[in-house]
């Protein structure tokens, strides 16, 4: 857990199994939507865990205080990224809809360390996607996404186990609305052969870059967690242009999402996860 911080804000606002058995399904607009986004990320998964696999011996693992078998668990996730790939496209193309094609990738690991660290950040994405868009999905697919939210969940862990933290450090995880999802995969995205028809929202960063603001206008960060059902609302502090700082609640862990919005409080999580938010959001990885 962690304790109250103040954190630097920067902002820009504008006004499964392993061979499931596939069959074909007469596909609503929002399961196009909700497959296109599931096989979105799991060409971003999969080029990370074909990555950490390919990327270091076993030798190094070993050497930087992995277990000696986290090497062939991280192969073993990214064979399984490759069959849930795999059986999304294949659900879009039976129904003559294009599957998203595999980005160009902005992946910065040095490390085995380094590597786990993003893998854990791109992976809770991946699984708040799921457990969020459960709902979108007609109740064919309901089932198909859940099961593959479970496996996400289970990669999360080992990842997580691996790395020397809590492969559970929340009584809950945090779902993602689609727009949020897509948002935050944005950043590990070097450039892509087509975009989703997903709204993207400006940045919300914590590097001090610096951005236009509307002078006079009150702004909060709506903290998203797994200890609320509606997300915390703290007052920015702004510091310069484009700049601020907020306070975080006492006692958040695990991953956590914030997001710039105009609202103190009167927002749902449906509500500033689909229409509320300014810029964002921005995961935070607390423990």
């Amino acid at each position: 857990m962690i304790s109250s911080i103040f954190l630097p804000l920067a902002f820009a606002v504008c006004q499964v199994s392993s061979s499931p058995i596939h069959q074909r399904r007469a596909l609503s607009q929002n399961d196009i939507i909700g497959l296109q986004l599931a096989g979105y990320l799991e060409n971003l998964e999969l080029s990370l865990y074909t990555g950490g696999c390919e990327g270091f011996t076993d030798v190094e693992w070993i050497a930087a205080g992995f277990p000696s078998t986290f090497q062939q668990d991280i192969c073993a996730i990214a064979e399984q990224q490759q069959n849930q790939t795999s059986f999304i496209a294949s659900s879009l193309e039976s129904n003559g809809i294009s599957a998203p094609q595999a980005c160009s990738y902005n992946l910065s690991y040095d490390s085995p360390t380094s590597f786990v660290l993003l893998a854990n950040q791109i992976t809770s994405i991946s699984l708040g996607f799921y457990l969020g868009s459960l709902n979108d999905f007609s109740p064919a697919l309901q089932t198909v996404a859940a099961s593959i939210l479970s496996v996400e969940a289970r990669h999360d862990a080992i990842v997580r186990n691996g790395m020397g933290a809590s492969p559970f450090p929340t009584n809950l995880d945090v779902p993602l609305s689609s727009v949020w999802a897509y948002s935050l995969a944005q950043k590990y995205i070097s450039s892509c052969p087509q975009q989703l028809p997903i709204d993207l929202l400006p940045p919300l960063g914590f590097n001090g870059m610096s951005a236009p603001t509307e002078a006079g206008q009150a702004l909060y960060l709506a903290i998203v967690h797994a200890n609320a059902t509606d997300p915390s609302y703290q007052q920015v502090l702004t510091t310069g242009q484009g700049q601020g700082t907020a306070q975080l609640p006492e006692g958040l862990g695990g991953v956590v999402y914030a997001a710039l919005t105009a609202s103190s409080g009167d927002l749902t999580f449906h509500e500033l996860t689909t229409t509320g938010t300014l810029a964002g959001p921005a995961q935070l990885v607390l423990s």
